[in-house]
């Protein structure tokens, strides 16, 4: 009897397909792929690479601007300074004002027992040193609380300079000299406390690297 066209002696396959399944489920030529268990006669899709592994990893920020960096000892150090300064000069200040007031309540009588001097260009540069003295003691302040923050930028220094500047003026009038001698200590100390690089990388990590 005729076979049909195409199949080989033996075939099995019912319906009359014409194909015979060669041993083992391969075909030549087909690129290898096997019939696996459970999968319906259907050939495995070959799996794709897995990127878990190292995906989602992003290399480290440098370590000086990686993140807040917690306040260094010098930094709290120099605010207090600061603060100690700012008592201070609040209180030789207002001794000061306290004794200007009282040489213009009498100044008529503090001029003849000068021999007729005007001392009315004295009291007025000793009224506008006690005034900067107080804005200095504002800065002080509000630039130790900044610093502490991280944030004080320039305006520590400037206070810490006006203080120097204001210590210099007193021992040049000679008036008192021991105590602007003592009080120029403080401020030189906190200014290099707050140029020193732990405070540098304080501010940085607050602010961030500096542009």
């Amino acid at each position: 009897m005729t076979q049909p066209y195409g199949q080989q002696p033996g075939g099995n396959n019912p319906g009359g397909g014409g194909f015979q399944q060669q041993p083992g489920g391969n075909y030549p030529g087909s690129g290898g792929f096997q019939q696996q268990p459970g999968s319906g006669g259907f050939p495995q899709a070959p799996q794709a690479p897995n990127y878990q592994q190292g995906y989602g990893s992003m290399p480290q920020a440098p370590q000086e601007y990686g993140g807040p960096v917690t306040r260094p000892g010098g930094t709290t150090a120099a605010a207090v300074l600061a603060f100690v300064q700012g008592g201070i000069t609040l209180i030789t200040s207002g001794i000061l004002m306290l004794g200007l007031a009282a040489i213009e309540s009498v100044r008529d009588e503090a001029e003849a027992s000068a021999g007729g001097i005007d001392i009315g260009a004295g009291l007025a540069e000793a009224w506008i040193v006690s005034i900067v003295q107080l804005i200095g003691v504002g800065l002080l302040i509000y630039g130790g609380v900044k610093l502490m923050a991280g944030t004080a930028g320039p305006l520590f220094m400037i206070a810490m300079g006006l203080q120097i500047v204001l210590c210099i003026y007193w021992m040049v009038r000679g008036a008192a000299p021991v105590v602007p001698v003592v009080l120029i200590v403080m401020p030189i100390v906190a200014l290099v406390l707050s140029l020193g690089s732990a405070n540098k990388a304080y501010v940085a990590s607050r602010t961030g690297p500096p542009r």
